[in-house]
């Protein structure tokens, strides 16, 4: 279950909320609109490998984050 950013547009204010299904209607906590709309944000992750923490930023190497649903991290970055 994904957390989203969103941003209202009627309180002016972003925030972040869980998503159990996307059917489910979003709901500004500030002020109990609908009218929201879902925002880009950077995707992380952390490893447990060898060396601890790993962050999914695309470098210059080109490679795609396993953090992404998507095959090319442009989106995220």
């Amino acid at each position: 279950m994904p957390i989203y950013e969103y941003h209202c547009a009627d309180c002016d204010r972003q925030f972040e909320t869980l998503v159990f299904r996307s059917s489910d209607p979003v709901i500004c906590p500030r002020c109990g609109t609908a009218q929201v709309k879902r925002v880009l944000s950077i995707c992380a992750f952390k490893s447990g490998g060898d060396k601890g923490a790993a962050s999914s930023r695309m470098g210059t190497s080109g490679k795609s984050c396993s953090g992404c649903a998507a095959a090319n991290c442009s989106s995220c970055h």
